[in-house]
């Protein structure tokens, strides 16, 4: 008998009944644990904790900042963002001066021509989040003193979110 001949007889010999059902135990075992527990169930490597991300569970973030923006008696505005492709965003404004500024978000479907969603005036030493109540392709925000000849110093931060 040939060396192919008798391996070829080892593989068809059946396995042990014990051997399979053991195999199959451990499969039902596999298949009856909840998906939802490899992404939120924390596992340890080496000492560190780390989780388990699933391919597609990811998101995007971004973040434009705009530090100490000063306000004028006239309407400045920051630069434009595409929010077309954006799931959630919101500005965030610390108002570093004494003195009250206006605040507009502004939406623009071209980024030519601009409305006023929403506006807030806010105090010195405040900090506001501000969120379009509607939606176009571009978002700016305008910033403007309250009292004219009296500038206040604002930082801005654009942050959003993109999820698949």
């Amino acid at each position: 008998m040939s060396r192919t001949a008798k391996r070829s007889k080892k593989r068809l010999r059946p396995t042990k009944y014990v051997s399979r059902r053991r195999l199959r135990r451990s499969c039902r075992a596999k298949l009856l644990k909840p998906p939802c527990s490899r992404i939120t169930r924390p596992r340890v490597k080496q000492g560190r904790p780390s989780r388990t991300i699933l391919p597609g569970a990811t998101h995007c973030f971004t973040e434009h900042t705009y530090v100490g923006a000063e306000t004028s008696s006239s309407t400045s505005a920051l630069p434009a963002q595409d929010t077309s492709s954006l799931s959630l965003y919101t500005y965030g404004i610390v108002n570093r001066g004494k003195n009250p500024a206006l605040v507009q978000i502004q939406i623009s479907p071209n980024a030519v021509d601009y409305a006023v969603d929403s506006q807030e005036v806010i105090a010195g030493g405040q900090t506001k989040a501000l969120v379009p109540q509607r939606f176009l392709r571009y978002t700016r925000l305008a910033i403007q003193s309250v009292e004219p000849d009296q500038p206040t110093r604002l930082d801005v931060y654009f942050q959003a979110q993109r999820m698949p």
